[in-house]
C-alpha cells in the first residue's frame, strides 16, 4: 500500500491561525462577523467560513454596509482605513498578525527618523499584497516596493537605503535583493544599505524543511490557493527539489495518474493552507490509491 504523510511544518502560519481563531469564536457564539477583505488566500477556507457565517466586505463597501464592526485580517490595514472606520462609527476587532504590527511600527520609526535628502525607503514585497500595502500606508506610500534584483532601477543610488521585506516573502531572493542593492547604493564611493531582514522566523524554516520533505517522497501534492504568493514560491521551490511535485487548490484536482509507481507521496501546502484541508487532501488520496 502507499503511504501518505503530511508534512508537519505545513499548516497555517501563527498570524493566520489567530485571526481565524478569533473570527471562528464570535462566530460560534453568535455574533454577526465581518471581514475585511478575505482573511487568506485560500478559496477553500474562504468557502468554510463564509459557510460557518463570515461576510466579507471590501474597503469600498464599509460606508455602505456600515457594520457595527469590522475584522482586520492577519495582513494588517494602512493607517487610512482605521481612520475610515472611526468616521463611519465602525469598531475594529484588529487581528493584524502581531509581526506585522511590529514590522509596521519599525517602518513609522525609520521614517521618522530619516533625512528624506539623503535617505530613503525600500520595501522588498510584493506591491499588490494587502500586507505591503499597509505598510505602505504607514509612510503616506513614501517608499519604492521592489520585488526581485530586476527592478532596482527604481531606486536612487545617490540615497542611502533602508530596506524591510513583507514578512512573507522569499529569504533567498531577499538575499539576492540585498546583494544588487548593496552593489547598486553608493553615498561618497561607499555602499549604502541599512538591511533589515523583516521575513517571518516561520518563513525562513519552512524552505529548508520543506526541501527534506519533498527529497523523501517519490511525488509530492503542494495545496494552495492560486492566489497565494507565498504558495506559489514554495510550490516551484518545491517542484525544483523533487519535479513529481504538483500544485493543486482541492481534492477535485487529483490525477491519480501522477502516483504510477510511487511508494511514498507527500502533503505539504502554504502558511495560508489549513491542517483540515491537508488531512483531507491525504485521506482523499487513501482512497484513490485504494481502490
Amino acid at each position: 500500500m502507499m503511504q501518505v504523510e503530511i508534512d508537519p511544518e505545513a499548516g497555517f502560519c501563527f498570524g493566520v491561525e489567530r485571526v481565524i481563531g478569533m473570527a471562528e469564536e464570535m462566530l460560534d457564539r453568535g455574533e454577526e462577523v465581518f471581514g475585511l477583505g478575505e482573511m487568506v488566500h485560500n478559496n477553500a477556507e474562504v468557502r468554510r467560513l463564509r459557510e460557518k457565517g463570515l461576510r466579507t466586505i471590501s474597503r469600498e463597501e464599509m460606508a455602505e454596509t456600515r457594520p457595527a464592526s469590522i475584522l482586520i485580517r492577519a495582513h494588517g490595514e494602512p493607517p487610512s482605513t482605521y481612520r475610515m472606520a472611526g468616521e463611519l462609527g465602525i469598531g475594529i476587532i484588529d487581528g493584524t498578525c502581531p509581526i506585522v504590527t511590529r514590522l509596521q511600527q519599525k517602518i513609522r520609526k525609520q521614517y521618522k527618523s530619516m533625512d528624506h535628502d539623503t535617505e530613503q525607503l525600500v520595501i522588498f514585497g510584493s506591491a499588490e499584497h494587502p500586507e505591503t500595502i499597509g505598510l505602505l500606508g504607514q509612510v503616506g506610500g513614501d517608499a519604492t516596493v521592489v520585488s526581485s534584483p530586476d527592478d532596482l532601477s527604481r531606486v536612487d543610488p545617490s540615497r542611502t537605503v533602508h530596506l524591510f521585506s513583507q514578512t512573507t516573502m522569499d529569504p533567498d531572493l531577499f538575499r539576492k535583493v540585498e546583494l544588487a542593492l548593496n552593489e547598486r547604493v553608493t553615498v561618497e564611493g561607499r555602499p549604502s544599505l541599512r538591511s533589515n531582514c523583516t521575513i517571518c522566523g516561520q518563513m525562513k524554516r519552512r524552505k529548508p524543511a520543506l526541501r527534506e520533505f519533498a527529497l523523501n517522497h517519490d511525488v509530492v501534492l503542494f495545496v494552495s490557493g492560486r492566489r497565494s504568493s507565498n504558495g506559489r514560491m514554495l510550490f516551484e521551490f518545491c517542484r525544483g527539489v523533487n519535479p513529481r511535485t504538483y500544485w493543486i487548490s482541492s481534492q477535485e484536482e487529483v490525477d491519480p495518474v501522477w502516483f504510477d509507481g510511487a511508494v511514498t507521496v507527500g502533503i505539504s501546502g502554504a502558511t495560508s493552507t489549513s491542517s483540515l484541508q491537508l488531512a483531507s487532501i491525504a485521506g482523499h488520496v487513501e482512497k484513490l490509491t485504494r481502490s
